[in-house]
C-alpha cells in the first residue's frame, strides 16, 4: 500500500478534528471565489452568445445594387393613379352583441341579478402585444398570496 507523506497525513480530516478560525475562513473564502469566478464566467458566455445572435438577426440580406441609368429619358414617364383599396365592408356587429348580452344575462341570471349593457367596444392589447385571455391569464398567474 502506499502511504502518505507525514505532513499529508496530518492534514486529512476524519470529522472529528476541529479547524482552526484561520482554516474556516480560507476555505470558505476559496469556495466564494469558485462560485462568482464559474458565475462570472456564465454571465460573459451569455451576455457575448446574446450579442451574436442580435447581430446575426439583426444583419440585413445584402440587396442587390440598381445601376443608375447612364443617361435620362427624354420624356419623365407619367406615374398612373394607384387606386386605393376598397374599405373593408362595416361587420355586422349584432352577432357579436347578441352573443355578448347572452353571457351577461346568463352570468346574471346565476347570481339573481340583472344586468344592462351599455356599450361594445374592443379591448385593446396594451402594447404587450398578448391578447386579452393571455394578460388574464398572466394576471392570474402572478397575482399575490
Amino acid at each position: 500500500m502506499f502511504s502518505y507523506p507525514v505532513m499529508l497525513a496530518d492534514k486529512v480530516l476524519h470529522g472529528t478534528e476541529k479547524l482552526t478560525g484561520t482554516e474556516i475562513v480560507s476555505m470558505t473564502l476559496i469556495g466564494l471565489l469558485v462560485v462568482f469566478f464559474a458565475l462570472l464566467i456564465l454571465v460573459a458566455f451569455l451576455y457575448c452568445s446574446g450579442g451574436f445572435f442580435k447581430k446575426t438577426a439583426a444583419a440585413p440580406k445584402a440587396a442587390p445594387k440598381k445601376e443608375a441609368p447612364k443617361a435620362a429619358p427624354a420624356k419623365a414617364p407619367v406615374k398612373a393613379a394607384v387606386p386605393k383599396p376598397a374599405a373593408p365592408a362595416a361587420e355586422d356587429d349584432s352577432e357579436v352583441i347578441a352573443v355578448i348580452m347572452a353571457a351577461i344575462s346568463a352570468m346574471g341570471a346565476a347570481e339573481g341579478k340583472q344586468y344592462q349593457l351599455r356599450s361594445v367596444r374592443q379591448v385593446s392589447r396594451g402594447g404587450s402585444g398578448r391578447s386579452v385571455w393571455a394578460q388574464a391569464g398572466v394576471l392570474d398567474a402572478t397575482r399575490p398570496f
